[in-house]
């Protein structure tokens, strides 16, 4: 039987009762920091950002059709919150997508006629630094361009913070990765990708 590979900005989706839960993980870009938090009834996400030093962010939820839901841009320092309610949304897909120094974030994501959105698919890309992290279907996706120097370290980890999977390798090829998911029991697991001094933390969940 296919499974289902969830994702969740840290939001944690569980059927059939489609709660979303949320645990604290932060991510460091460059020093901007940012939480992508589901409410427990799965009805809005709050972002919170953090270390902001005048940087611009720019964010939207669009539908497959390219109509814009809801969009805001951001330059401050210190810290912010924005609270993003989706109970306006109809029944369909959607995507959020951020973007924020050369780095650019998509999640698909579908709300349910019980207005709950479920996160879905999820793609983080630097334009400048030259990688890509995925969760695609049932697959996890790691490329790095030959820009990439020094050590590159991947972990993936079960709910409980226990190491299942780690990968350590010097960068300086160009590198396509494929981590087959399928496999996986049902649960929720973290992605840490490191390198360049700064970390990239996620999470998603195999029902």
């Amino acid at each position: 039987m296919k499974k289902f590979i969830i994702i969740s900005a840290l939001v944690f989706v569980t059927l059939p009762s489609i709660t979303a839960l949320a645990n604290d993980f932060y991510l460091p870009f460059n020093g901007i920091s940012y939480f992508f938090k589901a409410s427990s009834n799965g009805k809005a996400v709050s972002l919170i950002f953090e270390d902001l030093n005048g940087e611009e962010i720019y964010f939207r939820i669009s539908d497959k059709e390219g109509n814009i839901y809801h969009e805001k841009t951001i330059i401050s320092t210190g810290k912010v919150k924005e609270d993003i309610n989706l109970k306006s949304l109809p029944v369909g897909k959607f995507y959020f997508q951020m973007s924020f120094e050369d780095k650019v974030m998509t999640r698909e994501f579908f709300v349910t006629p019980s207005k709950t959105a479920i996160m879905m698919n999820y793609t983080l890309t630097s334009q400048q630094e030259k990688f890509e992290v995925a969760v695609k279907d049932e697959d996890l996706y790691l490329m790095l361009n030959t820009k990439i120097k020094g050590f590159v370290k991947l972990k993936l980890k079960d709910e409980y913070g226990e190491t299942i999977y780690s990968d350590k390798f010097l960068a300086g090829a160009k590198k396509y990765t494929k981590y087959e998911l399928k496999d996986f029991p049902a649960g929720v697991y973290i992605i840490e990708l490191e390198l360049d001094n700064k970390k990239y933390i996620d999470s998603f969940s195999v029902i």
